[in-house]
């Protein structure tokens, strides 16, 4: 097994206190993160690394303007997805090497190598540098709204999808396969089906960033259900992760058609509905034309990322997209 991932994984309550040895060594700390997380944590996180820092609020950063850290030599990114996102990019331009703190459980990037940046509307993916550690201090993810642990939770199940389509477009184009990386993900898929504690979350969440160092991409954790999100970012607030997870079902009937899962999508609907997580159009507050409208431009976006895609594999047209969206309530 590989052992490619952080070098340091501590989950526990009260994780930030290991904070002090681990950063023993480095003497100039940039600490990334926003304004809630600064003003209820920072004191905390600068008594834990025994040392103050300079801090960095991720709203003001911008990607490629040569941003002037001085004499920093590790970054720590703390706080949600945005934070860890800021802390990435700053760790791959710079080659210092960065801290994961997460303060919520909301997204499979906590670990991954992988930095989301926004363009003209719309998401991306920008491949980074893994963190050195993450450090998971269940004292303070918990305290996290619990909305964000459901988009936590989307975000691993959707795992239903995009590994099915990633087997699919082996098997049809013959793109890159990894049986390690397909075995990672699915356990830390099937360990949240079965147990969504916030530790095994976490733990999940881990893993898929893991998977993608090992196989240097996000395919096996994003396909078509990750391209519509990145899309509905033009008209819906929603959480990343309720939204993969919102696209997963439809992704997953047409999935099941090819013979490359043996997920149900009618049971991943039925766990999202136990959850409460969003699965009709009025609670992600667009109309069916925006969300189809949403597919076509999810499947433009797999075009250009040279992703192949159930939806196109199958030539899905939208009056079969309107009668799956009307079998699973949408």
């Amino acid at each position: 097994m590989s052992l490619k991932g952080p070098q340091v994984i501590i989950i526990k309550d009260g994780a930030l206190g290991e904070l002090g040895a681990l950063m023993k060594d480095y003497t100039n700390p940039i600490c990334v993160t926003d304004d809630l997380i600064y003003s209820e944590y920072s004191q905390r996180l600068e008594r834990a690394i025994g040392k103050p820092c300079r801090w960095l609020m991720a709203s003001t950063y911008r990607a490629n303007t040569n941003t002037v850290l001085g004499n920093v030599d590790i970054v720590v990114g703390f706080g949600g997805g945005s934070s860890l996102d800021v802390a990435k990019l700053i760790s791959r331009d710079t080659g210092i090497s960065w801290i994961s703190i997460p303060t919520a459980a909301s997204h499979d990037g906590i670990a991954s190598e992988v930095a989301s940046v926004s363009h003209n509307g719309y998401k991306y993916s920008e491949k980074c540098k893994g963190p050195l550690a993450v450090i998971a201090d269940t004292s303070i993810i918990s305290m996290a709204p619990p909305r964000l642990r459901l988009a936590g939770l989307g975000d691993i199940i959707c795992k239903t999808s995009s590994l099915a389509e990633w087997k699919l477009a082996h098997e049809v184009t013959n793109e890159l396969f990894n049986d390690e990386v397909y075995s990672i993900v699915k356990k830390a898929l099937d360990s949240v089906l079965i147990d969504d504690s916030l530790e095994t979350l976490i733990r999940a969440e881990i893993e898929a960033g893991r998977a993608m160092s090992i196989i240097g991409s996000s395919r096996p954790c994003s396909g078509t259900e990750h391209a519509i999100s990145h899309a509905m970012n033009r008209i819906s607030p929603e959480l990343h992760g309720l939204q993969v997870a919102f696209a997963t079902p439809i992704c997953l009937y047409y999935l099941r058609e090819t013979g490359c899962t043996d997920y149900k999508p009618r049971e991943i609907l039925n766990y999202m509905l136990e959850r409460q997580m969003p699965t009709t159009l009025s609670e992600m507050k667009i109309s069916p034309e925006q969300f189809i409208d949403s597919i076509h431009h999810g499947l433009n976006i797999m075009e250009k990322r040279n992703r192949y895609s159930v939806l196109k594999h199958l030539e899905v047209d939208d009056g079969s997209l309107r009668s799956v969206m009307a079998e699973f309530g949408y």
